[in-house]
């Protein structure tokens, strides 16, 4: 093979990386923010971690995700639930995954969730907003949605509101459920899914996440959270 050849094969391989990056930075989804940020601003999400309140509870709060609570023998659909207050950004349980783990999320929760709060259903919710066009000039239709998440107990289910579903929140098909193990919350659990949405308009993602009954102390509480990190291969179609 000719030296030329050799080199010209290199410089298309390298166009092709070159290329193919860019696809994925384009792709993203700016508005959809890791828990444990600062409020996301009209380019997308900060990056920059909320600093986390000490054991015991304090003033600090996620500034993109908030959360609901409705007890276990309700019925845990979160188009029923519709008091929401910012999620608190807290140090982590020391049974949890630790917050040096990565640098690009935290734990949140209700009030001091690293502490011990009643059992029920603990409902995250995000919103993100969906371009009426994308820079191909595609409409877009669905969202893919590529991440990480642990949680304290389960993650039961998540869910997207969207008016590509006439206002409803719907249940993300083709997960697991529940996602992870009510013993994951040391580990990361991956997840992936495609989603309908309306071009031009907000949706909501919602993390369902089960704090159980702990039978060990009378009145059933134990501590819950749940972090979640997107990838950056998430992308509008």
């Amino acid at each position: 093979m000719s030296l030329w050849r050799t080199q010209f094969q290199t410089m298309l391989q390298a166009l092709a990386v070159t290329m193919l990056t860019a696809s994925i930075a384009a792709a993203e989804v700016p508005g959809l923010c890791n828990t444990g940020q600062t409020p996301a601003t009209p380019a997308g999400c900060t990056g920059e971690l909320a600093t986390p309140n000490p054991p015991g509870g304090g003033p600090n709060r996620d500034g993109n995700w908030g959360v609901g609570y409705r007890p276990l023998s309700d019925e845990h659909n979160p188009c029923l639930l519709r008091a929401f207050v910012s999620a608190w950004v807290d140090t982590p349980n020391g049974d949890w995954l630790p917050n040096s783990a990565s640098p690009d999320s935290e734990w949140i929760t209700r009030y001091d969730g690293e502490g011990n709060i009643p059992s029920g259903w603990y409902v995250y919710v995000t919103k993100f907003p969906v371009p009426a066009t994308l820079r191909s000039g595609i409409v877009p239709a669905r969202v893919i949605i590529n991440g990480r998440l642990s949680s304290d107990n389960s993650t039961y289910a998540l869910y997207v509101e969207s008016p590509a579903n006439s206002g409803a929140c719907t249940i993300v098909r083709g997960l697991p459920i529940p996602i992870n193990s009510d013993v994951d919350w040391s580990q990361w659990v991956d997840f992936s899914f495609t989603h309908p949405v309306y071009a031009g308009a907000d949706a909501y993602l919602f993390v369902v996440v089960q704090n159980e009954y702990n039978s060990g102390l009378s009145n059933g509480d134990s501590p819950t959270g749940l972090r979640v990190e997107f990838l950056s291969t998430s992308a509008f179609q």
